[in-house]
């Protein structure tokens, strides 16, 4: 049992989703587990973790040497989709990534690539003698692993560095050489990526204490929000837009017709960081099919304005991994670059930090760096 604790740790590991699976096959059959109040500690637990990821802190594992710990992350993942916040998803993933890349650094490379195999379905190959080494290509001697091509194309295309490229690295008929350190990113960016991609109906009814913490966390994230947001716009904060908005926003006012993701991106963003909608509706007016009706009809339901009480809120702007899907990024597509887009993971984070420059009049952003020493970003 002792090696089976271990991967409390990797929650996407094949070992943790089959002992959470044998607790709770389903959805359904968590929240009859978790209604019983000998299982109200894992609630308590797996709240604790989502407002860990919303402060932006450390994850820890609950581990009490029971089995049902294995259900706590099934339940925090269970509490963001309940609430439907974009952005509380987006924390989420980002947490329970990092948490993993630091987890990851403490294991042995044979457990590691064994883990990456069994999860994923990764072929790994490591290169441990020297006479192996000395038969490869000179490029690739330097390099601990080698995995497939495929397999690295799964994660490395979103991270933006250079060397993620496929192009940038030696290929051997069809094994891509990489470092142990990486390795360990890719598969926390695959982590990353399945709670991004991932999607659980969660019935309409749930138990008291699951329903406590759900609204506890909305009510955090509310607050989060409305704290990051400046009230006034200006010349100057205009100045803090990260390259896609600004793109979208000097296109919106040059009258061009944005494509619908582009202008539910800009409005929920603008939005966001305190326009009122009769503010955003003049960004959009010189559209050649702008319809002043309609178009305040669009944006007050972005603005939660013609929707219930409990989505009041309104949309969150969508993160970076959406609009670079949606060929909306032009850091992504190569058309422009900031260094601040290497270290965020939202436009709202890319904002909140430039405009916080502006306002202490910092231009050398050397800072960039030693901060991701301390917290990696992915």
């Amino acid at each position: 049992m002792v090696r089976v604790r271990r991967y409390l740790r990797y929650p996407f590991s094949a070992q943790a989703r089959k002992e959470a699976s044998t607790l709770a096959r389903d959805v359904r059959a968590l929240i009859e587990l978790l209604s019983r109040r000998e299982n109200e500690y894992i609630v308590e637990a797996a709240e604790l973790r989502v407002i860990a990821a919303l402060d932006q802190e450390p994850i820890q594992v609950t581990d009490t040497r029971d089995p049902r710990d294995f259900l706590v992350y099934n339940t925090a993942r269970l509490i963001v989709e309940k609430i439907g916040n974009t952005r509380l998803k987006e924390y989420q993933a980002e947490a329970e990534s990092k948490a993993v890349n630091r987890y990851l650094s403490e294991e042995e490379t044979p457990f590691v690539v064994n883990l990456a195999s069994e999860s994923f379905g990764w072929n790994i190959r490591m290169v441990t003698s020297a006479s192996e080494r000395n038969r490869l290509p000179v490029p690739l001697r330097l390099y601990e692993l080698r995995m497939r091509f495929e397999d690295f194309l799964e994660v490395s295309p979103r991270f933006h560095q250079s060397s993620w490229k496929l192009i940038n690295r030696p290929l051997d008929r069809g094994w891509v050489p990489v470092r142990r350190s990486e390795l360990d990113r890719l598969i926390s960016g695959k982590f990353k990526q399945l709670i991004l991609q991932s999607a659980i109906e969660v019935p309409g009814l749930l138990p008291a204490r699951l329903t406590e913490a759900v609204q506890r966390i909305e009510s955090e994230l509310g607050a989060k929000i409305r704290r990051a947001a400046p009230i006034e716009i200006t010349e100057t904060t205009t100045s803090a837009f990260p390259p896609c908005i600004a793109q979208m926003h000097a296109d919106a006012k040059a009258g061009k017709n944005l494509p619908h993701e582009a202008r539910f991106a800009l409005a929920a963003f603008l939005l966001n960081i305190g326009m009122d909608t009769n503010e955003v509706m003049r960004v959009f007016s010189a559209s050649p099919d702008f319809v002043h009706d309609l178009a305040r009809y669009q944006v007050e339901h972005i603005a939660g304005q013609r929707r219930g009480a409990s989505t009041r809120e309104g949309y969150t702007a969508p993160g970076c991994r959406k609009l670079q899907g949606n060929g909306l990024c032009p850091v992504y597509l190569g058309m422009a670059y900031d260094p601040l887009c290497e270290y965020v993971l939202h436009p709202l984070q890319f904002y909140e930090t430039r405009a916080w420059e502006i306002s202490k009049g910092i231009t050398n952003r050397s800072w960039y760096a030693r901060k991701r020493q301390k917290k990696q970003s992915f």
